[in-house]
């Protein structure tokens, strides 16, 4: 039996392909799909122009299997109030179950961890205070709590962090404030980081269609419309002045609460 080679390397604009095989290996040729990931690749090209690498691939053997994004707060224009110094990883992700088990995703951590107490292109070479991330999972692989835990994370205030060069700061939370100007319509968000999130806000769309045919529904990307992420609290939906908490995976369970929240007169 030979030894596998496993590397780590920053995306550049040579190798954005590269995340996208990881991510979409198995869906490039749907038309939504390929939409989402239009909107992510004109995305890590102006991050890549503005900041520097925010994505790393991890190879094994040349072949890339996993890949993880991050973000400077800073540079989130839907966050008010961003923490200075504090880089969000926003995922992790090795979809080959014949990839895992081999320390890809480990080694992604791993190297930005480095990369942040070097000084992180992205922050200008600054120091990094700590790295915050949202631990929410795919049903593939470890669980991202338990692979960022397993790797100095710790919890607190809905989000996970790894101290770098200072105490942790929790984030200030964006409240939602009904408005007149939300009543009797829907507002859903995504978010061009991911390749899915347009996808799945037109499937939300969709549904909505089916449980309330004439109700008006309008999807914005947080990055261009940060405005209206903010003023709808970040919230992936609101209907009818209400924010929907419940879960795609549910869709019965969703189908109550939206029916539910369009019974409220405003």
């Amino acid at each position: 039996m030979w030894s596998q080679m496993l590397e780590v390397r920053d995306v550049d604009e040579a190798h954005i392909e590269d995340v996208f095989r990881v991510c979409s290996h198995a869906s490039m040729d749907k038309p939504l799909q390929r939409a989402g990931m239009e909107l992510r690749r004109a995305w890590l090209r102006r991050m890549l122009a503005d900041y520097g690498p925010c994505a790393k691939v991890a190879y094994l053997d040349d072949r890339p299997v996993a890949q993880l994004e991050f973000i400077p707060e800073e540079a989130i224009p839907y966050v008010p109030e961003p923490r200075v110094g504090v880089v969000q990883l926003r995922c992790v992700y090795n979809p080959f179950p014949e990839a895992r088990g081999k320390g890809a995703a480990t080694a992604l951590i791993r190297s930005l961890v480095d990369d942040c107490e070097r000084g992180l292109a992205s922050l200008g070479g600054k120091a990094c205070g700590f790295i915050a991330a949202e631990a929410f999972n795919t049903g593939e692989g470890t669980p991202m709590d338990k692979l960022y835990a397993a790797n100095g994370f710790e919890a607190a205030d809905g989000e996970m962090f790894r101290l770098i060069g200072r105490s942790y700061v929790a984030p200030r939370q964006v409240t939602y404030q009904p408005s007149p100007d939300d009543a009797g319509r829907a507002v859903a968000l995504f978010n061009p980081t991911c390749e899915y999130s347009y996808g799945f806000a037109v499937r939300v769309r969709e549904f909505l269609g089916e449980v309330a045919p004439r109700l008006a529904v309008e999807l914005f990307d947080q990055w261009e419309s940060p405005k209206e992420s903010i003023m709808h609290g970040n919230h992936w939906l609101v209907v009818n002045a209400t924010p929907i908490k419940g879960s795609w995976a549910d869709k019965e369970g969703l189908r109550a609460e939206v029916k539910m929240a369009l019974e409220k007169r405003w």
